[in-house]
């Protein structure tokens, strides 16, 4: 089967999400049995074609001078001739920024399937910020589209809801198998780890929390991630009188993420919205407790071991994360072990495969679908 896969972002990318993780995760298992080409735009440093684990990715659009966002608006702009120009038997496209659905159903070959996997759904912020209707692609735009993979049961029902007659397959994200081998007994300080987004992130809520936390209990708040809005953050640090008590690590990769994870007592999860909450699952695996706010997806992906806030109520995040900080390492390192059973769920093996049956059942139904409309 020759797949052809939209992604918006890129591993290489410093400022990448863990969408085209799990694209990659994915594909270089599927690779030994399937052709596997992945559109994304270019970023800094990218090359025209490169390849990785046996998949081809292929750059579209550019940037244009110092336009931030012109790479994924010369990419949208890119689709329409890349999709006709590559030749597939099967069309995936990872929802976008800003309206999440795009107009890909519009120009595609209508006589290849198209799965639309919902990795990024957060159109909501774009409408707030720039004053314009790119929720719509979240409200209609998903009508468009017959197929979907979903990360949660939440964001299925969700779809449903929006597309009653709706193929939506629920493929859960996995983790490194690298993290179940991490020590069990924590280490020291609270970890925050992922992409340092005050608003979407919850960061603002987050040091609003540990400021209430006395000082002769505290641990070190370690933020570990690329910062989005170094100046408010900083302003934030400086408003809570937090300069000496919070780190900033910046970017890391997959060695640095194990030693951050086993050297921590605990992980927070503060996010307003996720797709899935890639950190708390592999905070899990780590035998490490995140404290979430009580919402779907986060809590669906966490264990039932890792304490649940009512949502943004920043007193009880504060009481929960001063419980965790009491709490002897022995008793967390038990309650880390039952997170770290939960978190085989997450397995990237398991996840592929389930991919690779849902892109088979798509590819049969539409064939069927089709014979049916010739007869």
């Amino acid at each position: 089967m020759r797949i052809l896969h939209l992604d918006p972002d890129d591993m290489g990318n410093p400022l990448s999400g863990g969408g085209p993780i799990r694209t990659y995760e994915i594909y270089k298992r599927l690779a030994l049995r399937h052709e596997i080409t992945v559109l994304t735009p270019t970023f800094a440093g990218s090359t025209p074609e490169m390849h990785r684990s046996g998949i081809r990715y292929v750059r579209l659009g550019r940037k244009i001078r110092n336009h931030g966002s012109s790479h994924h608006i010369t990419y949208l702009a890119s689709l329409p001739r890349a999709v006709r120009r590559f030749d597939h038997d099967l069309l995936v496209e990872d929802f976008m920024p800003p309206s999440s659905a795009t107009y890909t159903p519009l120009f595609r070959h209508r006589d290849r399937p198209l799965i639309a996997s919902v990795q990024w759904f957060f159109a909501r912020a774009y409408t707030r910020r720039l004053k314009l209707p790119f929720h719509w692609g979240e409200e209609y735009g998903v009508r468009l589209y017959d197929n979907f993979v979903v990360l949660t049961e939440a964001m299925r029902t969700f779809i449903e809801t929006r597309h009653p007659k709706a193929n939506c397959r629920v493929i859960a994200n996995g983790v490194d198998d690298a993290l179940f081998e991490t020590d069990p007994l924590p280490g020291m300080g609270i970890l925050f780890l992922g992409r340092i987004e005050i608003r979407a992130k919850g960061i603002d809520l987050l040091l609003a929390a540990y400021a209430q936390i006395p000082e002769s209990e505290r641990e070190v708040l370690t933020l570990a991630g690329t910062v989005q809005e170094p100046q408010e953050l900083q302003q934030l640090i400086d408003r809570h009188d937090l300069r000496r008590w919070v780190r900033i690590t910046g970017p890391f990769n997959a060695a640095e993420r194990l030693l951050l994870l086993e050297g921590c007592r605990f992980v927070v999860m503060p996010s307003r919205t996720e797709t899935f909450g890639m950190t708390i699952a592999e905070a899990n695996a780590a035998a490490r407790q995140t404290v979430i706010w009580d919402i779907a997806p986060m809590n669906e992906v966490a264990s039932p071991f890792s304490p649940r806030v009512k949502a943004f109520d920043v007193d009880a995040y504060a009481a929960a994360m001063r419980v965790l900080l009491h709490a002897p390492l022995a008793n967390l390192a038990g309650l880390g072990e039952g997170s770290r059973e939960f978190a085989r769920r997450w397995d990237w093996s398991a996840v592929a495969d389930a991919q690779e049956r849902f892109y088979l059942d798509v590819m049969d139904r539409h064939r069927h679908q089709r014979a049916r409309a010739r007869a």
